[in-house]
């Protein structure tokens, strides 16, 4: 049995407009993946060192797998694009139990 992993997104947008097409369309990039959205923005208590500047956004998948799929996709590659020109991020994954 596989191990599930999370896609962690730490992000400030600094350019709304600019951020319109990945907001747009990366709901489909997502739809061909097992994919439980865990958090979107929401409250962050800092507890120890600072907090990231904007919002967290996490997604659980069934897989690494699954997840680095996703991620390589073309149909994702094509609108990363957007949100790394329109926000200063920090993305990763995290391999669950």
């Amino acid at each position: 049995m596989s191990k599930p992993a999370y896609f962690v997104l730490e992000i400030a947008i600094h350019d709304e407009e600019g951020m319109k097409p990945y907001l747009e369309n990366v709901g489909a990039t997502i739809a061909a993946y097992s994919v439980e959205p865990l958090a979107n923005g929401g409250k962050i208590v800092p507890l120890e060192g600072e907090a990231p500047n904007g919002k967290v956004v996490m997604l659980k998948f069934d897989s690494m797998d699954d997840a680095r799929s996703w991620y390589a996709s073309p149909a994702y590659q094509e609108v990363l694009k957007h949100r790394l020109a329109a926000a200063d991020n920090r993305a990763y994954f995290v391999e669950g139990l």
